[in-house]
Formats: structure tokens, sequence, C-alpha cells
């Protein structure tokens, strides 16, 4: 905890060249949503961010459900062939029984 304190995001200025149409762009849709270019852009990059991290994480589960898939197919294919034998063993002694 901080005590009840209210923290300040830290800030530091950087100085990027946009294209004049991205920054009419930009200066029409921040007007819009009442709020400065600083902040419309700050919000736009974070939102650039979270969806880069999403990204990542959709590859990273895809990668692992794809390992587990073939985990999961060679201990299906393991069981299915144990499977196999008791059944063909269960229905043997049943046809004894059945013959008797």
């Amino acid at each position: 905890m901080n005590g009840g304190r209210v923290t300040v995001p830290e800030y530091k200025k950087i100085l990027i060249a946009l294209p004049l149409e991205l920054v009419e762009g930009v200066d029409e849709a921040s007007s819009a949503e009442g709020i400065s270019r600083s902040e419309f852009i700050r919000r736009a990059l974070g939102e650039c961010l979270k969806e880069q991290q999403r990204k990542k994480l959709r590859e990273k589960l895809k990668n692992g459900y794809i390992e587990m898939g073939d985990i999961n197919l060679s201990l299906a294919e393991l069981y299915f062939e144990a499977d196999n034998d008791t059944q063909m063993y269960y229905e043997e002694k049943l046809s004894e029984c059945e013959t008797e």
C-alpha cells in the first residue's frame, strides 16, 4: 500500500514526426472526445501496447494447445490400444459364457 496517497504517473516528453493527415485525424478525434492531443495519443498507444500483449498471449496459448494436442494424441493412442485389448478380452470371455 502507499498509505492512501495518490500516485501520479511520471511523464517524459518525446518528439515525434507524424504525417499531416495523421495529425489532423488525431486533432479531430481528440476534439470530438473532449481531450487533449497528448491524452488521445497516450490512450491510443496504450491500446496498441495492450493489443500487442494480447497477440503475444494468443500465440503462446496457440503454441501450448498445439504442443498439448500432440501429447494428448499420443496418450489417446496409447490408451486406445489398451482399451481395445481390454474390450477384446471381455468379448472373448463373454463368448465363452455364451457357448456354455
